[in-house]
């Protein structure tokens, strides 16, 4: 059989080697025929073939995103949508921020501020509703911190959504009120639900313009597929069906593998949810199910074995209270579903591990490919249970970078256990298949960030180039490897996706440099000159 198309390069990375070669994939329709050195591509190239040759570009397997939340990052990456304040480093700055682009939209129904770091700012803590009132108070403001777990709203905004005294605090979720019981305007975990639904709710044709220029974003920068774990964080019922839409009409070209609510399996069978979420004919497939057990350990949500260096008062808490989600990770592992559960705190972690244990215990080792979100702190003695169960473990390196920046990670948990922090190298050296993603839009959703936090463990300005506990680096193969067939296979889906073997789906990307050769610097500054989804170019520089 001869192919279609041939892509060459003296830097191939097949997705489950060591080092890259000289060589190239040949390629017939969607799927792939052959990946090896020029012999061994030979055979397969005919008169009609199209060869390119990329030089010493790196040529690998499509960057496969496992964990985002792809709805909800499309909107805050929109700039009339919100304004983003990431690099704010004091409230005054990130207020005249939010008022500047008050000012600019007097349309929005909501004035809306992402991404804020309140550890860098001089009293790190979100700002209250009365620090926003004394400059916006007539419109309603609603801001994130980084991690998207603590909020805050001004009076107004308050008001518009009925938040008093009185209002209980929604289940994994906390409204923070003061010594008189009035709500301060800050809000905790799932207590932001109060507000999502009318904060993200823009028109229908505006919400679509933005899912498709981030689709065509990810495209540049080597991405074919993502996992979209739940919450969705956006007010559309169900915007899995907005993106299959516009995937049938070739407006979303990218493969979507949905990871919707865990406590769905309370109220609707297994073959109501599969109806949900099935879009034949589209690259939108569901694929499991997922739901929170805690916070951060920046602001002290994350739920740990021992209390927190710098808050001595509390080891945080559940989001979710522990046996409601139980009882649904055996429901779902008793009906053949693969779980994805958020776990950041050692406790969290060993009391999702020790879930997922009574499940295989109770219903045998099924071969789902259960997995932990983010592990940001695992005691030695819970490391090799991630491979004895087969748990996949999922890391957002650029996490680590932002906690780095400002060291709220060694100061929450202390140096003992910021030495157990996002533990890349150890989960390997145990036998676990680790995945990495971005959770964008916590933070964006650019692989060459998260690539360069797993390899590197330092600053992006390198001015820590020893890194921060550098003994859990791990190499640059590793690191796509994980960030390829890793999350393929943590997602079940390698048999057709992952690596660049010979009948698998041809998603291929060519990086504009080899990223085992250049300075850690330039790994930062990575994007793709060609990306294919089926062997159909959906990106090319």
């Amino acid at each position: 059989m001869l192919a279609d198309l041939v892509i060459k390069s003296n830097a191939v990375f097949t997705g489950d080697g060591s080092l890259p070669f000289a060589g190239g994939v040949a390629i017939k329709g969607d799927t792939i025929l052959t990946c090896g050195n020029d012999l061994h591509l030979a055979p397969f190239i005919g008169p009609d073939t199209e060869v390119r040759d990329y030089g010493d570009k790196l040529v690998m397997p499509g960057i496969i995103d496992s964990h985002t939340h792809f709805a909800q990052g499309s909107m805050t990456t929109d700039p009339n949508f919100c304004v983003n304040l990431i690099d704010c480093t004091s409230f005054e700055q990130a207020i005249e921020r939010v008022c500047a682009f008050a000012d600019a939209h007097p349309d929005n129904e909501w004035i809306l501020g992402v991404q804020i770091i309140q550890f860098q700012w001089e009293v790190p803590e979100m700002p209250t509703a009365a620090m926003i009132d004394a400059y916006i108070s007539d419109r309603p403001v609603f801001l994130q911190q980084v991690d998207l777990h603590t909020f805050s709203a001004n009076t107004c905004a308050m008001q518009k959504m009925g938040v008093t005294r009185d209002t209980p605090d929604p289940s994994g979720g906390k409204i923070l009120k003061d010594e008189n019981g009035e709500p301060t305007g800050v809000f905790s975990n799932n207590a932001a639900s109060i507000f999502m639904d009318s904060v993200y709710n823009p028109p229908i044709e505006r919400a679509m313009e933005s899912f498709e220029k981030t689709v065509h974003y990810a495209n540049s920068l080597g991405i074919t597929s993502v996992g979209a774990v739940n919450p969705t964080f956006v007010s559309l019922e169900n915007p899995y069906k907005v993106f299959a839409d516009m995937n049938r009409a070739g407006r979303f070209p990218l493969r979507v593998f949905m990871y919707t609510d865990l406590f769905e399996v309370e109220t609707m069978t297994p073959d109501e949810i599969f109806a949900k979420y099935d879009f034949p004919g589209t690259t939108i497939e569901w694929n499991g199910l997922k739901q929170f057990i805690d916070g951060v350990c920046s602001d002290h949500t994350a739920w740990m074995l021992e209390p927190y260096s710098n808050k001595p008062e509390t080891c945080g808490e559940a989001a979710e209270e522990p046996e409601r989600v139980r009882a649904a990770i055996l429901k779902a592992c008793e009906n053949g579903m693969a779980v994805r559960i958020h776990a950041i705190g050692d406790r969290a972690i060993r009391t999702i591990l020790d879930d997922f244990e009574e499940a295989e215990k109770l219903y045998g080792k099924q071969g789902l490919r259960h997995s932990i979100e983010h592990n940001e702190t695992v005691q030695p003695e819970d490391l090799p249970r991630y491979a004895r169960m087969g748990i996949a473990p999922a890391f957002q390196p650029w996490h680590m970078l932002l906690d780095m920046a400002d060291l709220a990670k060694d100061d929450a948990v202390g140096p003992e256990r910021a030495a157990l922090s996002w533990p890349l190298r150890s989960m390997i050296e145990s036998g676990a298949n680790i995945h990495l993603g971005s959770d964008f839009p916590v933070v964006g959703i650019e692989p060459c960030e998260e690539i360069y936090g797993a390899v590197y463990r330092m600053l992006e300005d390198g001015s820590n180039p020893e890194g921060w506990f550098p003994e859990e680096r791990i190499t640059m193969a590793e690191a796509l490897k994980a960030y390829t067939y890793g999350s393929a296979y943590a997602m079940g889906i390698e048999d057709r996706f992952g690596t660049l073997a010979a009948g698998k789906k041809a998603d291929i990307c060519v990086l504009d440099r080899n990223l085992f050769t250049c300075a850690p610097a330039e790994v930062l500054e990575m994007k793709s000159v060609l990306t294919l989804i089926g062997g159909e170019v959906v990106f090319e520089a």
